[in-house]
This record gives C-alpha cells, sequence and structure tokens, in this order.
C-alpha cells in the first residue's frame, strides 16, 4: 500500500482523466486489484457494475460516483424504498415483489389487502425515457399490464410498484446533481410521458422560483444519501408549491445540459473539485 498522499488517481471513466486508466470491460486480476488499492482515488463511469463498483469501493478511501444506494437499492422498487426511508416527499406507493403478490391483492380474486383506486401508475423494477411505466385507468388496462410484467418476469425482472396518480400535471422537473452542482429544468408534455423521447420539451427558465424549491429538496436528499452524480425527477401537484419525488435516475439524458459536451465540460469539473475536497493531488 502507497504511504499517505503518495497514491495515484485511477479512472476506468473514458473522458475523466487520472494518472493511470483501466477498462471497465477489462480482466481483473492481481495487478489491477493492487492499482485499485493503492489509489486514492477511483473515478468510475455511470455504466460501471455493481460488481466492479464494490470491488473499489471495498479497497478505495475515495470512489466518485457514490453509488452506495443505487446498487442497495436498485431500480423503482428501489427508489420507492429510498424515498420511504429517508422520508423524501412522494406519491402514495405500494411495493410489489412478484405479479403474486398483485394477485393476492387485487379485489377479483376476493382478497384485499388494499383496494387500487383507478386511475395508478405502474412502474416495472427496470426501464428508461417512460419505458414499462404506464397509466392505468381500469380493469382492463390493469390486465394488460399484467400481462406485460408476467412477460418481464420470463426474462428474470421481478418487481413494480404501484402509485397514485396525480392528475393535472402538464410539466416535471429535472434536477440533476453533479458533485456539489446541481441544475434544473422543466420537461413539458401535456401527455402521461414527460420524457424528451416521449415528445416532452425543454423549458430551463420558467418558474425559477419553483426550480429553486426543486434544487432545495434535492440537495436535502442528497446530504442525507451521499448522492452525488444522479437525475431526480419531482413534479408539483396543481396548486401545491411542495415538490414530491418521482424518481431517480442514475444515466440520464443531457440534452438539458448543453448536449453530451455540455455534460463531459460540467462533470470533468465537478470531478476536479471533488478531487481537490479529497486533499488529492490531480498530479501525483
Amino acid at each position: 500500500m502507497t504511504a499517505a498522499g503518495e497514491g495515484i488517481v485511477l479512472s476506468f471513466h473514458p473522458t475523466l482523466a487520472g494518472d493511470r486508466f483501466l477498462w471497465e470491460q477489462a480482466s481483473l486480476g492481481t495487478e489491477e486489484i493492487d492499482l485499485i488499492r493503492q489509489a486514492r482515488a477511483v473515478l468510475l463511469p455511470q455504466t460501471v457494475s455493481r460488481q466492479l463498483y464494490f470491488l473499489v469501493r471495498h479497497n478505495c478511501p475515495a470512489v466518485f460516483p457514490d453509488y452506495d444506494l443505487r446498487f442497495q437499492w436498485e431500480g423503482k422498487v428501489g427508489d420507492a424504498m429510498l424515498f420511504q426511508t429517508f422520508a423524501a416527499p412522494h406519491p402514495p406507493t405500494r411495493v410489489y415483489p412478484r405479479v403474486e403478490a398483485l394477485e393476492q391483492d387485487h379485489p377479483l380474486v376476493g382478497y384485499t389487502r388494499e383496494p387500487l383506486v383507478f386511475p395508478c401508475v405502474v412502474k416495472a423494477n427496470r426501464g428508461g425515457e417512460g419505458r414499462y411505466t404506464w397509466l392505468v385507468h381500469d380493469h382492463a388496462d390493469l390486465e394488460h399490464v399484467v400481462r406485460r410484467l408476467k412477460a418481464l418476469e420470463l426474462k428474470g425482472w421481478f418487481g413494480f410498484i404501484i402509485q397514485e396518480y396525480v392528475a393535472g400535471v402538464e410539466q416535471d422537473l429535472r434536477v440533476v446533481v453533479m458533485g456539489e452542482r446541481l441544475l434544473s429544468y422543466w420537461r413539458i408534455n401535456p401527455g402521461f410521458h414527460k420524457n424528451v423521447a416521449r415528445g416532452g420539451t425543454i423549458d430551463p427558465g420558467q418558474e425559477p422560483e419553483l426550480q429553486a424549491r426543486g434544487r432545495r429538496e434535492v440537495a436535502s436528499l442528497c446530504r442525507r444519501t451521499g448522492i452525488n452524480l444522479a437525475g431526480f425527477d419531482l413534479i408539483f401537484p396543481r396548486g401545491s408549491r411542495r415538490p414530491l419525488f418521482l424518481e431517480i435516475n442514475y444515466t440520464f439524458g443531457r440534452r438539458g445540459l448543453g448536449g453530451t459536451q455540455g455534460f463531459q465540460d460540467m462533470l470533468q469539473e465537478e470531478v476536479r473539485r471533488w478531487l481537490d475536497r479529497q486533499k488529492i493531488p490531480r498530479d501525483a
């Protein structure tokens, strides 16, 4: 192990420079693990696997980004559990580990733990850009969604949530945290999905006071969780000035951040600041 202050900055990230670079998909052996152990800091990509993340996390004192809770509570199910655990405001949500749990709850089979109220939102544990997220209006919609969820279970994709639908919301607020920087913009669409990939438009300027409130809520949650690279989706119910958290995206779109180049420029700057806060020399 290198003496304190003499270790290298090791990067697995293709666009973040370190003293040494390792490809995240490369094979790992004693030499590479020794490099991780000798590093004073390791930089990881957003696509890092759970296994590589925890290998690095357990062998290096400083890792960016902090994905402890990403991999502790994965997917939409994990987001719901995180919001509940840290008392982050969010629509009433129930977590289902498998479809059979819903079928036991469903009133059509004669046993009801908590009757569904339509419309509601069903989100499979996996999926981005609105994939596997459905607005369910009635029992017919629910039966269709259950068939889709069962098909996902055949692929080994388990878990989903059912969430209260908040009506009358035509925009959501995307708040991106990078290090200690927070940026926000609205995604506007009168339809159910607000994602840019589903026809949503980006507006960074309107209602700055609400945006500031959203950023403050995200900053508070990040201080308590350690999350330092993610995109949060929030909504403001009609007539309310307090946002509700919908989900966390650890890989997120960049169109509202100046495109790929704008995102990379900001990320590199924030990583430099993070390294300075760790008191790690950038040129070891």
